[in-house]
C-alpha cells in the first residue's frame, strides 16, 4: 500500500463521518461511508491476519478474520486442504492474484498467539543410513510425535547430493499427470540409498516418515535450474535422467511437477529452491555459480505457475535466501529489477520482482545462523550468547517490514533453517549451551510473531552430527536441543 492509502486508512479508522441527510448528497455520502470502511476492514483482516482485539486480549485470526484461538488459549486448526478466500484489495484491481492470506495449510495458533509452525525441523540429504527416515532404533519419529513438533522441511533433490542418482518417487501417486503412462512415478524403480537402505522409493519413504511423526510437510524443491528452454545442467555430478516414456531428458521442472502431483494433499507447502543466492560446490570440485536474481525470478514465475495448476491447495514460498537479506546487493548502474533502490539485496529484489511479475509468494523464507565459529557466550566470554540468540526477533522484524513495503501485503514470514552455527562445531554437543541457546532463540522468534521456523536438523548427520537433535553416536537418544524445544511446546500448546 502506498503512503496516501495508509493515511486514508488511519483517518477512516479514527474518525466518524457525520452525515447530514439531504435529498441527494446525503444518500451519496451514506453509501460511501458504508462501503469504504467495509472494504478497508476486509483488507486489514485478510492481509494482516495476526490479531484482533477482544477486550484487552489479543486473539489470533485466520482467513476472513475468524478467531483461531479463544481467551483460554485452546488451540484450533486450519484445514490443510481448504483454500482460503481470494481477497480484493483497495484501489485498482491488480494484475496478479494476491497471496492467500490467513493461516498456512495445517498451521494452528496456540496459547498467547504463538504459531504452531515455530516448532519445525529439517530432513535434508541423509549422509548415514541411521537417520530420521529410517529410524532404526524406533526413537526419532515417535519422540517427535510425542513432543508435538509440527512441521518437517524435507529436501527432495532431483539428483542426490551423495552420488548424483535421480531420486525415486513411489507407487502411490495422488494425481496422475499422464494417465497414458502407467510407470510415470515408479520409474526409476526401487533403489538402495541411505533413505531406503533395504531398497525402496525415496519420496514415498520420506512422506511416510513425516506422517508417522504426526507432522506437516514442507518440501524443498532444491533443483530449479533446468526447464524446456534451459536443458544444460551445470552440475557434473548429476546423472542426467532420460524419461523412457518421452525419450527426453527430464528437466528440473518436469521432476518438480511429478513431485507435487505424487504428493497431492499429503504436502501442501513448497519452497522454490534452497539458498539460490549461494554457489553450489559439487563433489567433483566444480563450483557452480549461484542463480542470479533475474534467473530466480524467471524460475519462480515458471515453477509456481505450473505447480499451482497441479495442486491449487498448495502454498509456495521463496526466496529461501541464506540469510535475511541475501546476496547480489545492488548499489549502482542499471537496476536488476525495475524500481530497485541502492542497497537492495536478493530478498528485496525478489519481493519487488515477484510483485511486478504478478506471482507473489504465499510466504517468505530465509535462513538464520547468527554465529560463525561459535564459542559459548552463555557461560563466559564466548561470541555466541544471549545477544546472538535474540537476533531472531530483529531479522524477523526487518524482513517483515520489507515484505509489507515492497509488496503491500502482510505475507507470512518464516526462518526455515535455524541453529547456532552453520558449520561442524563441537559446541553443538555442549548440552547446557544448546539448551540455553535454543530456548532464547525460540523466545525471540515468538516475541517477533514469526510465522514458521525449522530447526536444522532432526537427524541426517548434519554438521557431522553436531547439528542433529538425536545422537547418532548414542542409539539416537534425544539431545538437549530437542528437550528444550519439547519443553517450550508443552508450555504453549
Amino acid at each position: 500500500m502506498n503512503t496516501r492509502e495508509n493515511r486514508v486508512k488511519r483517518f477512516l479508522r479514527t474518525h466518524r463521518v457525520r452525515i447530514t441527510l439531504t435529498l441527494v448528497w446525503g444518500l451519496v455520502v451514506a453509501v460511501l461511508v458504508a462501503i469504504i470502511p467495509t472494504a478497508i476492514s476486509l483488507d486489514h483482516i485478510l492481509f494482516n491476519p495476526k490479531t484482533v482485539l477482544v477486550g484487552a486480549t489479543q486473539v489470533p485470526t485466520g482467513p476472513g478474520g475468524v478467531s483461531t484461538a479463544n481467551p483460554t488459549g485452546k488451540a484450533t486448526s486450519s484445514p490443510s486442504t481448504k483454500s482460503s478466500p481470494t481477497p480484493q484489495p483497495i484501489g485498482p484491481t491488480p494484475t496478479f492474484t494476491p497471496p492467500a492470506g490467513g493461516l498456512l495449510p495445517g498451521q494452528q495458533i496456540w496459547k498467547n498467539g504463538v504459531s504452531s509452525y515455530l516448532f519445525g525441523s529439517n530432513d535434508s540429504e541423509d549422509y548415514d543410513s541411521d537417520n530420521f527416515d529410517t529410524d532404526p532404533h524406533n526413537i526419532i519419529q515417535s519422540s517427535l510425535k510425542t513432543a508435538g513438533l509440527t512441521l518437517m522441511r524435507m529436501f527432495i533433490f532431483h539428483y542426490s547430493l551423495a552420488d548424483g542418482h535421480r531420486v525415486t518417487l513411489g507407487t502411490n501417486p495422488q494425481i496422475q499427470l499422464n494417465p497414458g503412462n502407467p510407470h510415470e512415478y515408479d520409474t526409476p524403480g526401487p533403489a538402495v540409498t541411505n533413505v531406503t537402505p533395504n531398497g525402496g522409493y525415496e519420496l514415498e519413504t520420506r512422506l511416510q516418515a513425516i506422517e508417522n511423526s504426526g507432522m506437516q510437510c514442507l518440501i524443498v524443491l532444491k533443483d530449479i535450474r533446468t526447464d524446456p528452454a534451459n536443458l544444460a545442467d551445470p552440475n557434473p555430478d548429476h546423472k542426467v535422467y532420460t524419461d523412457p516414456y518421452t525419450g527426453k531428458e527430464e528437466t528440473d521442472l518436469d521432476f518438480a511437477e511429478k513431485v507435487v502431483a505424487y504428493a497431492g494433499n499429503r504436502c501442501n507447502l513448497y519452497e522454490i529452491g534452497n539458498e539460490p543466492d549461494l554457489d553450489d560446490f559439487t563433489n567433483s570440485g566444480v563450483d557452480v555459480p549461484h542463480i542470479s536474481i533475474q534467473t530466480y525470478l524467471n524460475r519462480w514465475v515458471e515453477f509456481v505457475s505450473a505447480l499451482r495448476k497441479i495442486n491449487p491447495n498448495a502454498r509456495f514460498i521463496g526466496p529461501v535466501t541464506y540469510d535475511d537479506q541475501g546476496n547480489d546487493c545492488y548499489y549502482s548502474g542499471t537496476p536488476p529489477v525495475p524500481g530497485a533502490q541502492p542497497g537492495d539485496c536478493y530478498m528485496q529484489l525478489f519481493l519487488r520482482g515477484a510483485k511486478l511479475d504478478g506471482i507473489l509468494p504465499d510466504a517468505v523464507s530465509f535462513h538464520w545462523y547468527p554465529c560463525d565459529n561459535a564459542t559459548d557466550g552463555f557461560n563466559g566470554g564466548g561470541n555466541c550468547g544471549p545477544q546472538q540468540a535474540q537476533s531472531y526477533a530483529s531479522v524477523t522484524q526487518e524482513v517483515r517490514g520489507w515484505v509489507k513495503n515492497d509488496t503491500g501485503y502482510n505475507i507470512p514470514v518464516g526462518i526455515t533453517e535455524w541453529n547456532f552455527d552453520p558449520g561442524s562445531n563441537p559446541l553443538g554437543n555442549n548440552g547446557s549451551f544448546m539448551s540455553k541457546f535454543s530456548t532464547a532463540a525460540l523466545n525471540s522468534m515468538m516475541s517477533a510473531g514469526l510465522n514458521f521456523a525449522c530447526q536444522f536438523d532432526a537427524q541426517d548427520y548434519g554438521g557431522y552430527g553436531y547439528l542433529d537433535m538425536f545422537d547418532i553416536n548414542n542409539s539416537d537418544q534425544p539431545k538437549p536441543q530437542f528437550t528444550a524445544i519439547a519443553a517450550i511446546i508443552q508450555q504453549y500448546r
